[in-house]
């Protein structure tokens, strides 16, 4: 018999992975195995009828439009309300180029729409019919700008986006709607801030979210239209830029956000929440409600040391000990706790811990690794198990697997697991979680990372 995966039967029935994670739990997919950890569901077996949403239906579907159906929030939604019986209407920008994720998207209209012209989004909507169920708005212009020559022209071109755009489209399609019908208009948290980069989006977001408080002022009570905002912090799945993967650390899940996450709020501002208008939901991993000055997430260089080392002298024998080490200027120097750190390793190793350690460093910067004295201790010890990976090759073969394993890792088992990174304050040395979840991904890059490894010592 052939086996499908999660991700491949979520793409087959248009819904997503935890949709079908959470049929799987429910006992609705028959014959779902678990191999490896994996579900391995059959190739045969048919998608169970959903029972969670009785008023979409074939006979009387209910009808949506969103704007930016070609970001990767807006094809996650779209496969969503599909999956659910609904008809879908989605806006993309014309000549955007950006349409080769919407060719999955089998059973929505698409239609092109020019968001800086006023009269080609008035005519997209007159050829909605009446009727319509929701209203979403996912379209973002985001440029970054030059302080020092700013450009006006671009200005006013992200306000025409982020707010003019979505305040024409709002005001057309309402007419079109029913009661208990529901506008949901995507915004950013950085309407709660300001911007060093971005001031334009910054501020038509904050623009947007105040728009959003009117328009419910104005037609919850003319129409009984719902209208809400859901507000995005940092979604990029596993997209690892620089800018990213510096913020994750900042966020108290440790994760940038997902898009079908996004789309799974969306929805249920829908199609749910029948009380709920003016309304700003925060969709941001806890983003915003971390105290720079005071977080306790970051554990300072004493405190780092001290649970670090309380839980390495309860290790024993048995446990397994799995670490990343990218040589920060903080490591495998001279200092007591590091001296007293590097001990504790190795007397759990003599107790029958098994410690194993990758070593993430330039081969060709060897020569000077060659003399640090307490490194060539550490790793010519005979207890632990020291590896080498080539810095340069990750770069150039798997450039985002450094990304994935931050500045270092050390881990006790698979239930805590210490993370260590440069901190700009110079005191902060990591933080520590307890977080399955995010465990078990750090665990999946350390293997990954294993796979180009080789003993320390015939590099060194």
């Amino acid at each position: 018999m052939n086996y499908l995966t999660v991700k491949e039967v979520a793409k087959k029935w248009q819904i997503t992975e935890r949709r079908v994670v959470s049929l799987i739990n429910n006992g609705q997919i028959l014959g779902a195995v678990k191999k490896g950890g994996a579900w391995q569901i059959p190739s045969t077996t048919l998608k169970p009828d959903d029972q969670r949403y009785s008023f979409a239906t074939k006979q009387n579907p209910k009808k949506v439009v969103i704007a930016g159906i070609n970001s990767e929030v807006g094809v996650c939604l779209a496969h969503q309300l599909l999956s659910e019986g609904y008809e879908v209407v989605g806006f993309f920008q014309k000549g955007s180029g950006n349409t080769e994720k919407l060719e999955g998207l089998d059973g929505a209209k698409l239609v092109s729409v020019d968001y800086f012209d006023k009269n080609s989004l008035i005519s997209a909507c007159e050829n909605i019919e009446s009727g319509l169920d929701g209203f979403v708005y996912l379209e973002v212009f985001f440029q970054m700008e030059d302080t020092v020559d700013f450009d006006y022209d671009l200005f006013e071109k992200s306000f025409k986006i982020n707010l003019f755009a979505p305040n024409i489209l709002t005001r057309e399609l309402v007419k079109k709607m029913d009661a208990n019908s529901s506008i949901v208009i995507v915004s950013s948290i950085e309407a709660y801030r300001g911007s060093f980069g971005a001031s334009a989006y910054a501020a038509a977001q904050a623009a947007k979210v105040n728009l959003v408080q009117s328009y419910s002022n104005i037609f919850s009570e003319l129409y009984g239209v719902r209208v809400n905002s859901l507000m995005t912090g940092w979604i990029g799945g596993y997209g690892f830029d620089e800018a990213f993967n510096k913020t994750k650390n900042k966020i108290p899940l440790k994760r940038l956000g997902f898009p079908d996450e996004v789309a799974d709020d969306i929805f249920l501002l829908l199609t749910r929440h029948k009380y709920t208008t003016g309304s700003s939901l925060v969709v941001d991993g806890g983003y915003l409600s971390v105290d720079e000055q005071s977080r306790s997430e970051d554990l300072e260089n004493a405190r780092f040391y001290r649970y670090i080392n309380k839980f390495l002298s309860e290790s024993k024998k048995g446990d397994h000990i799995w670490a990343v080490s990218m040589l920060m200027p903080n490591e495998w120097n001279d200092e007591p706790q590091e001296r007293k750190f590097r001990q504790d390793n190795i007397d759990a190793a003599v107790r029958g811990v098994d410690v194993e350690r990758i070593f993430v460093f330039d081969f060709e910067n060897q020569g000077e690794l060659s003399t640090n004295k307490e490194l060539r201790r550490y790793v010519q010890n005979k207890y632990v198990r020291s590896l080498a990976v080539d810095k340069k090759r990750i770069e150039k073969e798997n450039p985002s697997l450094l990304a994935k394993v931050d500045n270092g890792l050390f881990a006790i088992n698979d239930d805590k697991i210490f993370v260590d990174y440069l901190a700009e304050n110079g005191k902060s040395r990591g933080y520590i979680t307890f977080n399955k979840s995010l465990i078990k991904t750090y665990k999946e890059a350390y293997n990954e990372l294993k796979n180009y490894a080789v003993d320390i010592n015939s590099v060194l």
